[in-house]
């Protein structure tokens, strides 16, 4: 075979090793969504382009696991993390060839004389050809670390998911409170205007009437913003416009009541962060870089070729090239100790965060705990006393022992006392979410039964009932006590303390005021509820009587 051949024959073959076929399309995307279903119960699709585009507005009320449903299918933050994926999938395309080949055409026609010196060349790199398998290596390596940082970023947005669910059904059940409070206490200020205008009530008792009639629509007002702030947050992860005709189920679940056991969730932690597990790839692919760097520290850039050269004469020049890189003043010392920097970073990012994950597991845990007890307080001491204040009270306003603004002071108390519940029940289940997010997860305790849910009704009667603060005397046994029976399943009211028979001798404080339209006071008559009996203290108090009202 003749000598030119030879130089031909090698860049063939490095050709034909280089020549690999594509990545299967799958590749990456699907590694990703099993490393979240081994996670989660749902994953997104397998493929950034299945991603749908416009979704379709869900017609049914949209539970926790629905609206992590909806975020994986619909959010941009889905399609902006598969591109990190086939950015690293561009990237292992590129290490898994090497570089073209260079021809070279050179054309020179001397002055003065006939003819013609053509000069043709082939040539290519052979340090890819030598570095191929490492960088092949180190690409694969880092799509593996990449596929592990957006599953992890994936499951981040999951826990964001959840708990801006859990915010946004909070936020409706604060404003549906607020609105039917609002309500209440304008009707009631109606009603003061109607005494008033009979002259049965002072402008001081008025005014004051008028005045919690505004705040409470306030409070309404404000309430609703808050509810819409939360949709929208809500909207944004989800994937679908806050305009669109589409809610969210209206109640929380009851938090549970088996404690968290730390030292298992951070073992769990440990185990489960992906993040976690892409930088100790990445410290991985680091050590090995720092080897192949300092190995072939020596090597710079080598090329062989061939080239056929025409004479003038009309002579042929054949035979090999070969360009090599002499390491005179650069034998690879920056590139070793930026490689030995990035390894020594890389180290410090995986401690960091091996730090970081250890302490937010136990911080959740003791947050959780801490927001568990919170909820119990609530719903055993606080909402209870409230209850009984405003019971007392009302006492005191039927006997006019006080005025009505401190019946007013202890009711609005009382709703405030609702609200907090609400929201503390709110908190638990988004700190529980943020403890999900810290385990990489699932929580042991996930597929536990959950009590019956959290909700307005619980608290306040039906929106359809009247509601009257205020001027009318409004009995709270008869709008119905909050449940403080433990989270258990079966519901036992806590009796609601009751007035004693008035004395026979006692005149009704409200007798007398009868209204101009209306024959009969509409107060005549009314008073609290005696005390139930012992043996019917697990019966439901019945309602006050009252007068005919006008």
């Amino acid at each position: 075979m003749p000598y030119p051949i030879r130089p031909a024959a090698l860049i063939a073959a490095a050709l034909a090793l280089a020549g690999c076929a594509s990545l299967p399309r799958e590749r990456g995307y699907a590694d990703t969504q099993d490393l979240i279903k081994a996670r989660r119960d749902v994953a997104p699709s397998a493929t950034w382009a299945d991603v749908e585009l416009a979704p379709e507005i869900p017609t049914t009320p949209i539970s926790a696991d629905d609206a992590v449903r909806l975020a994986f299918f619909n959010s941009p933050r889905i399609r902006e993390e598969y591109a990190r994926l086939g950015l690293g999938r561009a990237e292992l395309e590129d290490a898994r060839r090497i570089s073209n080949p260079t021809f070279g055409y050179q054309r020179l026609r001397p002055r003065g004389a006939d003819g013609q010196q053509v000069t043709r060349s082939l040539s290519m790199g052979l340090t890819d050809l030598l570095l191929l398998p490492a960088r092949k290596r180190f690409a694969e390596g880092d799509l593996d670390r990449l596929q592990k940082a957006v599953a992890g970023a994936l499951l981040e947005l999951a826990s964001e998911v959840e708990a801006a669910w859990y915010e946004a059904v909070s936020a409706q059940q604060i404003a549906t409170m607020r609105d039917l409070l609002a309500q209440a206490a304008e009707n009631s200020a109606e009603l003061a205007q109607r005494f008033l205008d009979a002259g049965n009530i002072t402008r001081l008792q008025h005014a004051q009437e008028l005045a919690a009639a505004a705040m409470a629509r306030i409070d309404a007002v404000r309430a609703g913003a808050e509810a819409n702030r939360a949709r929208s947050r809500l909207a944004g992860l989800i994937g679908l416009p806050s305009s669109a005709d589409w809610r969210t189920q209206s109640e929380l679940p009851a938090p549970l009541t088996e404690p968290v056991n730390s030292t298992s969730l951070v073992a769990l932690a440990l185990e489960n962060r992906l993040d976690l597990a892409a930088a100790r790839q990445a410290v991985a692919l680091r050590e090995d870089a720092l080897g192949v760097t300092r190995r072939w520290r020596w090597l710079g850039s080598v090329e062989v070729g061939a080239e056929r050269e025409s004479e003038l004469d009309g002579g042929v020049l054949r035979g090999p090239s070969l360009a090599l890189e002499l390491p005179l003043f650069n034998q690879g010392q920056g590139a070793v100790a930026r490689a030995d920097a990035e390894l020594l970073q890389a180290r410090a990012e995986l401690d960091a965060l091996l730090l970081q994950i250890q302490n937010d597991a136990q911080l959740g845990v003791e947050a959780l705990t801490v927001m568990g007890d919170i909820v119990e307080r609530y719903r055993r001491e606080l909402v209870p006393q409230r209850e009984t204040i405003v019971a007392e009270s009302q006492k005191e306003v039927n006997f006019m022992l006080i005025g009505v603004f401190e019946l007013l002071l202890a009711k609005q108390q009382e709703y405030d006392a609702y609200q907090e519940y609400l929201e503390a029940v709110r908190d638990y289940w988004t700190t529980r979410a943020e403890l999900r997010r810290a385990v990489g997860g699932r929580l042991p305790d996930d597929g536990a039964s959950r009590e019956p849910a959290i909700g307005v009704n619980a608290i306040l009667p039906d929106q359809g009932t009247k509601m009257d603060m205020g001027m009318d005397g409004m009995d709270h046994s008869s709008h119905g006590a909050m449940n403080h029976a433990p989270a258990t399943g079966a519901s036992k009211p806590m009796p609601v303390p009751a007035d004693e028979p008035a004395p026979a001798s006692s005149a009704d404080p409200h007798a007398g005021h009868a209204m101009p339209t209306a024959p009969a006071d509409p107060h005549a008559g009314h008073r609290m509820n005696p005390a139930p009996k012992q043996a019917d203290k697990d019966a439901p108090a019945a309602p006050e009587q009252h007068g005919d009202r006008p």
